[in-house]
């Protein structure tokens, strides 16, 4: 038995197979060319059709403008048309003001007002409006004694910022969350406008729609090494289940391929010297379950970030919930599947959650899934724009969670550096690799 959110990726997916009797027969996945083969050329290369690539594609069309007599050529190369393993659409769907960066702050409130006007900027002449089923519930941590002050000096970044958030005490928590459990919580931030959850596989069909229809091309395959490097100016494309491949020449290639952005690098044909430092992003499995409990918080329920690390969000009205929680270093479970461990729910999560909810304690678990986080070992930030050594080699990966809902800040960003030369929007020059190369990690405190 399965959650709303999920039941509603099933359906969409459904939605998108071809009619019983037919065999497959003709079937293309939405926004791919009929011609299964990449083209000989495309003037920017995007490796990664997730939401974070379609972004990028997206917003180079829209900037290029007049500039270019016959248009800028954009190809996407996604190596599993069907996202089942993709992180966007397996994510829990989560946007929030509440960083302690300020580079990811400015990042969120560029996409909330992003989603807040989707058909203004995704909007396709004839087509439906879009509808991402926008619920804004809020974030709401909370902090121990020992994080108190940590979580005050960080909503005051994000005040600055121009969030708004305010502080709870547990006397004030009570007060508007009374199925709550107080007794270890000292303060709590809660986000007060552009934050909530959506439904990823509706954004990522509306940039993919829309940027095909500005005349971005798409393909099934996946890049492996290029014919030629230095610049990095003939990726390979292997066809799905085949030896075959195609060279495909071009001006730039955008790393956006998630949490296997790094396996590109290492790709075989690359001389070691021009990939370092290496990059460090890696697949980190995160499983998400789902679960009934009709004596719960109800509708008055926020996106909840716990003392312990556990979460929980509304997922659909009746007394259901999904939630998750990120496993210590020790704890990582093996990445190689999707396989999801329901032991872990019962040891790790569910103790945690009935501490804080009691009601909690008679949940039904309905359902659960495992997607990928694109893990940045270094730091848990993002890292976008151009490599040290492979001028025309622009990377946009490693958010470790919050890929989604920074996909479309993200995407301008590295859009604005291939067109134009230089961040315009958003200073993100911190995000880039000088980081890496020296050794200075950008502390995120709020990795869920």
């Amino acid at each position: 038995e399965l959650g709303p959110t999920l039941e509603r990726m099933v359906q969409t997916l459904r939605d998108q197979l071809p009619a019983s009797g037919s065999g497959g027969r003709g079937w293309i996945p939405p926004g791919t060319h009929p011609d299964s083969r990449p083209p000989d050329e495309a003037d920017v290369v995007v490796v990664g059709g997730g939401v974070v690539g379609w972004s990028v594609a997206y917003w180079l069309k829209v900037l290029e403008g007049r500039r270019r007599r016959h248009g800028m050529r954009v190809l996407v190369v996604e190596r599993d048309p069907m996202y089942s393993r993709a992180s966007t659409v397996l994510s829990a769907g989560g946007i929030r003001q509440q960083f302690s960066l300020r580079e990811n702050i400015q990042m969120s409130r560029f996409s909330a007002s992003f989603l807040r006007n989707i058909n203004e900027y995704l909007g396709v002449p004839n087509e439906p409006p879009i509808d991402i089923q926008f619920r804004p519930g809020g974030y709401l941590f909370l902090a121990s004694p020992q994080n108190a002050a940590a979580l005050e000096a960080t909503v005051q970044l994000q005040r600055d910022e121009g969030a708004q958030v305010t502080l709870l005490s547990p006397t004030q928590l009570k007060e508007k969350f009374p199925w709550m459990n107080t007794e270890d919580v000292a303060v709590a931030s809660y986000g007060l406008e552009d934050e909530g959850w959506f439904d990823p596989w509706t954004l990522l069909n509306a940039l993919r729609r829309k940027a095909t229809s500005l005349g971005v091309q798409s393909c099934s395959g996946e890049v492996r090494a290029p014919c030629s490097h230095d610049p990095l100016s003939m990726p390979q494309v292997h066809m799905p289940d085949s030896l075959e491949y195609q060279p495909v020449a071009c001006a730039i290639v955008v790393n956006a391929a998630g949490a296997w952005a790094g396996k590109l690098l290492e790709a075989e044909g690359l001389p070691r010297g021009l990939c370092q430092p290496p990059l460090p992003i890696q697949p980190r499995k995160r499983y998400v379950f789902t679960w009934h409990c009709p004596n719960g918080p109800g509708l008055s329920c926020p996106f909840l970030i716990d003392t312990s690390g556990a979460y929980f969000r509304p997922d659909g009205a009746a007394g259901n919930y999904l939630g998750g929680m990120s496993p210590t270093e020790e704890e990582e479970p093996d990445p190689s599947d999707l396989s999801v461990d329901h032991n872990y729910f019962q040891e790790q999560i569910w103790p945690r959650l009935a501490q804080r909810v009691p009601a909690f304690e008679s949940l039904r678990v309905r359902g659960s899934w495992a997607g990928y986080y694109d893990y940045n070992t270094f730091d848990q930030n993002g890292v976008l724009g151009p490599h040290p050594r492979l001028e025309n080699l622009f990377l946009a990966a490693g958010f470790s969670g919050h890929g989604l809902q920074h996909a479309p800040a993200a995407g301008r960003a590295v859009a604005e550096l291939v067109v134009k030369g230089r961040y315009e929007t958003l200073d993100l020059q911190r995000l880039g690799w000088g980081r890496l190369v020296d050794g200075e990690p950008l502390e995120e405190h709020g990795v869920v």
